[in-house]
């Protein structure tokens, strides 16, 4: 069997849906023996920011002198990217060893009579563990899926608990306010984690769950303090000051947003240091300058310039047409935009719509997907729209109609984005 025979199998592993809870996730790995012990780990979950901030982390860590793994979900082009070593996407014919080799634990798993077979997240948080073992990584950075508590990744105990800012995201599961979201968010926090977040209408919760379990917090814009130095399309040089003293740092990722991400990476960096890892300053410093993470406000063409952003609700979008203001003030974009269906559509158009001076709505390769007419819909009040459901030929459309000067952003969704960069030739 090939890769995409394999993965084929995998993902109609989704047809069982979303299940929170960690029993079947458990019994699974204790089927593999259990390769998720003594695993060193930083647990990242939150509602945006945290791909960003799991990348900025790993990078350090690698920076630092560790074999890294890096788990992180959903991919942009292909499945190998969520499970990553020192950077590098897990092969394919480990995908398909692992894959076999976990075949006799599910239909052990099966023919116990038990109802609930092992999600397609499950099985895969699986496969993430089992080649982290192998690979004998020296920690791994983990992102949350939904949640945090009852998410397939809070199997690992985390020597640092990351909780980005919190917003409204999957209430049908997490509850509808935030305080509730916050909670189950805080359940990734360990009697021996440190944790880092940031200053947020969430932090009450947060801190209530660290005084739960007497475990140390460390809160970015109160504790640390991130400002920008400088910043242009190469780039922004970020200054940080904290109980470790200051460090000014360049990262290469864009947008205001990613200030505060920058923070909670060097100040998880900093925790880690408290649980016994060495991470000197200029590993700091290596790592956030050479982290890639492909899809979030990413230049991937200058002439004209095309912007590819995973931006998927209603507060990553306000704050990406924020950093968008501040970045080419006065300019309007040509939008190519595709969204999921569970997402505040009306609030995500009222953010990006007034920067726009034309629309593509499209539909990317996903059933949760509002149409590309639905859309259409929600940004006509704000310009002229074009409906092309396939994401490849909306990408053409939208840099078919600009001249050299214009600016093309595309956006709505991971699944928009991915499926652009793969259009465009882009390899995460």
């Amino acid at each position: 069997m090939d890769v995409e025979a394999t993965l084929e199998h995998l993902y109609r592993l989704e047809r069982f849906g979303i299940k929170l809870g960690l029993d079947n996730v458990r019994r699974l790995l204790s089927l593999l023996g259990d390769p998720h012990r003594g695993l060193r780990a930083v647990h990242v979950t939150g509602t945006n920011g945290k791909g960003s901030v799991a990348a900025t982390t790993a990078s350090i860590l690698r920076a630092s002198g560790y074999r890294v793994g890096l788990y992180t979900s959903p991919h942009l082009v292909r499945f190998n990217e969520r499970i990553r070593v020192d950077g590098e996407p897990i092969p394919d014919d480990a995908i398909l060893r692992l894959w076999s080799g976990m075949q006799p634990a599910l239909q052990t798993m099966m023919s116990s009579g038990r109802a609930d077979h092992p999600t397609f997240f499950e099985v895969t948080t699986a496969m993430a563990l089992q080649h982290f073992r192998e690979r004998q990584v020296g920690v791994a950075v983990v992102e949350v899926g939904m949640g945090g508590r009852m998410d397939a990744t809070n199997v690992v105990d985390g020597d640092v608990a990351v909780l980005t800012r919190v917003g409204l995201e999957h209430t049908e599961h997490l509850g509808k306010s935030i305080g509730r979201i916050a909670r189950e968010k805080s359940g990734i926090i360990k009697p021996e984690s440190r944790v880092v977040t940031v200053d947020q209408e969430a932090l009450p919760v947060i801190e209530a769950r660290c005084r739960e379990l007497h475990v140390p917090l460390c809160v970015v814009g109160r504790d640390v303090r991130a400002e920008r130095v400088s910043g242009d399309l190469d780039g922004q040089r970020i200054l940080v000051r904290g109980p470790f003293g200051e460090l000014e740092v360049h990262t290469p990722l864009l947008g205001s947003f990613q200030i505060e991400n920058v923070g909670v990476a060097v100040a998880a960096a900093a925790e880690l240091r408290a649980k016994g890892f060495r991470v000197p300053d200029e590993a700091i410093r290596a790592g956030v300058s050479s982290t890639r993470w492909p899809g979030r406000l990413d230049v991937v063409r200058r002439t004209p310039t095309v912007l590819v952003d995973g931006a998927h609700n209603g507060p990553a979008a306000a704050a990406l047409a924020a950093a968008l203001r501040e970045l080419f003030p006065s300019r309007r974009f040509a939008l190519v935009v595709g969204i999921l269906s569970d997402k505040d559509l009306a609030a995500m158009a009222g953010s990006l719509g007034p920067l726009v001076r034309r629309v593509v709505a499209t539909h990317p390769k996903s059933h949760r997907a509002f149409s590309a007419e639905e859309v259409a819909r929600a940004f006509r009040p704000y310009g002229p729209v074009d409906v092309v459901p396939d994401v490849g030929q909306a990408v053409a459309r939208g840099i078919a109609g600009a001249s050299d000067d214009d600016i093309v952003l595309i956006t709505g969704s991971i699944y928009t984005a991915g499926e652009a960069l793969a259009h465009l030739g882009e390899s995460p």
